[in-house]
């Protein structure tokens, strides 16, 4: 049935691409300075008592909301979003941690001009400590390469598991946002970084192919229960088009897959994100006042929105034990 669905999803999109793309892509929105204030002035208002620096260990671990970013294929700007969304984030004056969960090929490092020769992995066989091979990137967002390394703790004792989690734990309690970049697909072991996150977000371009992929990234992750799925649609060349793409996921996710699809927003097309790329330095910094960089500032807020109003319903356990009890469930 999914590859009928993805045939006529592709269909769908093409048509309506074409048909979009004499539409004004110019959407209006409120400049940098607002947007920064207004998201500032949220993380101010923030739930009293979620994360006191000398409190106890629970307090201190409930307060990070994990964000994961994936997509069903390359090419689509998740790592780019990603990082732009960091920043975003830190502008608010929040403390931002950015992970790379991408298997083999992660690039997070380079997008803004740092180096990341040690990562995760060199932490799991001891040969640096956490802390070691934090980057400290732009604004003071807080750089992790090589995150999947997390996967072979299950090869490892019990006590070197032990070890790295404290350090793991320690990392997210002293930060607002944890924001992960995954890798494309669901690879097995991604799988677990992905359904272990207070947020999931999944990445799409208009292009039939992008779509249909992100429909099967949807479906593989539409039986973990109680899991809310959220799109980002990358490199609109209108708000209506970003618009189709998601009402045709949405709609398609209902009726073949009978769960609910949650819309996080929509990125132009815009060249200075191309620019950004070339010259590694994020959009958000090069080029604040442009298309992009304002619907990223809008998708910071969406995202502090969830935040505030999901501290105020509970606390649960923090990311990382719940990520290794998942890896543990894989490995048995």
């Amino acid at each position: 049935m999914a590859p009928a669905v993805n045939e006529n999803l592709a269909k769908q999109a093409e048509a309506e691409s074409a048909a979009s793309l004499n539409e004004n892509p110019s959407v209006a929105l409120p400049s940098r300075g607002d947007q920064a204030k207004v998201l500032r002035g949220m993380m101010e208002k923030r739930q009293p008592g979620i994360f006191e620096p000398d409190g106890n260990q629970e307090d201190k671990t409930t307060r990070c909301r994990t964000i994961a970013f994936c997509s069903g294929k390359g090419g689509v700007g998740k790592s780019v979003i990603s990082l732009n969304l960091a920043l975003a984030l830190a502008q608010t004056g929040a403390s931002v941690c950015l992970m790379d969960v991408n298997l083999a090929l992660g690039n997070i490092d380079l997008l803004c001009r740092l180096n990341g020769y040690w990562n995760l992995s060199h932490v799991v066989s001891g040969a640096r400590s956490l802390k070691e091979i934090q980057l400290q990137g732009p604004l003071g967002i807080n750089v992790v390469t090589g995150a999947s390394g997390l996967t072979d703790l299950a090869d490892c004792s019990e006590a070197v598991r032990k070890d790295v989690l404290g350090q793991m734990q320690e990392l997210e309690a002293t930060h607002d946002f944890l924001i992960l970049d995954n890798g494309t697909g669901i690879h097995r072991s991604i799988r677990q970084f992905v359904t272990s996150a207070d947020e999931v977000l999944i990445v799409t371009t208009p292009e039939p192919t992008a779509i249909a992929d992100a429909y099967a990234t949807i479906k593989s992750l539409s039986t973990i229960q109680s899991l809310e799925i959220q799109t980002l649609v990358n490199q609109c060349t209108s708000k209506a088009q970003g618009e189709n793409v998601f009402q045709q996921l949405k709609k398609t996710t209902e009726l073949f897959l009978h769960t609910g699809l949650i819309q996080a927003g929509q990125i132009p097309h815009d060249i200075n994100v191309v620019q950004s790329i070339y010259d590694r330095d994020p959009v958000i910094l090069s080029h604040p006042g442009s298309p992009a960089a304002e619907a990223i500032f809008e998708l910071a807020q969406h995202l502090i929105d969830l935040k505030q109003s999901k501290e105020l319903k509970n606390k649960q356990e923090s990311y990382f034990p719940r990520l290794w009890k998942r890896l543990l469930g894989e490995a048995a």
